[in-house]
């Protein structure tokens, strides 16, 4: 028994020893242990393995840094662990990269190329001309926090004063629910609002609203600072090397796009109010 308790006491020194050494706050993935990877669980963990996968081996490779994929499995999951800053390497938009900037110390390194507009669209019938007349209004949007239900919501600062979010699952769902009067108005990346007029499927729509005065960058690679700063400026030149696009190419074609351009803290500032009324990131 006392064997027991002095084997237990020499654990428990040997973790506060450690705990001494770690300063806090600080994971392991400093230490040269494992830097974990991760982006927002927009498909599936087998298909984030899929397009993310060979990325991650190329930044290993060219770091020569242990770098693991870790797919959350869902955004509760992605969220908790985010404001907890569990995560070194996060791909994801720009109003999450100016939380962690602001909250858990995170740079951000490169994105995709091009500017997100979002555009709230209605259908003419409803004789509304105003983005304020959607006050108590049902609304079909991809739930918060999505940046184009958040990006538009941010037109309507007291919160007792908003739409009423009817959730739907895609953009494509958001446009067919206004099509089918569940909602008097969508929410939809400009994008998919060009490409719906293009194929003819927007006759007796408009849009009542586009936040094109104030574009957003598209999605981007945050670093935690708990990764030193050599390593960083080596992951930042393996994003923007040429040879990566081999590794990152899986990517790449999800968001149709040819390479990764720099990040500048700039751009990212004060995007972080667009989650001041999402549940865990407004404190």
């Amino acid at each position: 028994m006392f064997t027991r308790v002095i084997s237990v006491t020499l654990k428990y020194l040997a973790l506060s020893s450690l705990a001494l050494i770690v300063p806090p706050g600080q994971s392991m993935a400093a230490q040269g242990d494992v830097i974990t990877f991760t982006t927002a669980p927009t498909q599936s963990v087998k298909e984030t393995k899929r397009i993310y996968g060979p990325l991650v081996d190329y930044l290993a490779k060219t770091s020569g840094k242990n770098i693991k994929l870790v797919p959350a499995r869902n955004f509760l999951e992605y969220t908790s662990k985010m404001r907890k800053g569990k995560y070194d390497i996060v791909f994801d938009g720009p109003h999450l990269v100016s939380w962690r900037m602001d909250k858990v110390n995170h740079v951000p390194l490169a994105r995709l190329p091009g500017e997100l507009v979002f555009v709230a669209a209605v259908k003419n019938s409803v004789e509304i001309t105003e983005i304020k007349q959607l006050i108590g209004k049902k609304v079909c949007a991809v739930n918060s926090p999505n940046l184009a239900t958040l990006t538009i919501l941010d037109s309507f600062p007291n919160p007792a004063r908003q739409p009423l979010i009817v959730s739907v699952r895609s953009f494509k769902d958001a446009f067919k629910c206004m099509k089918s009067g569940k909602g008097v108005a969508a929410f939809l990346p400009v994008k998919f609002w060009n490409k719906f007029t293009k194929k003819g499927k927007t006759g007796g729509m408009s849009v009542l609203y586009s936040s094109e005065k104030e574009p957003l960058p598209t999605r981007t690679f945050s670093v935690s600072n708990r990764i030193d700063e050599d390593t960083q400026e080596t992951l930042k030149q393996a994003f923007l090397n040429t040879k990566g696009v081999e590794g990152a190419q899986p990517l790449l074609d999800r968001f149709r796009s040819k390479k990764f351009i720099p990040a500048t803290e700039e751009e990212f500032k004060g995007l972080s109010r667009l989650l001041s009324s999402v549940w865990g990131f407004h404190e």
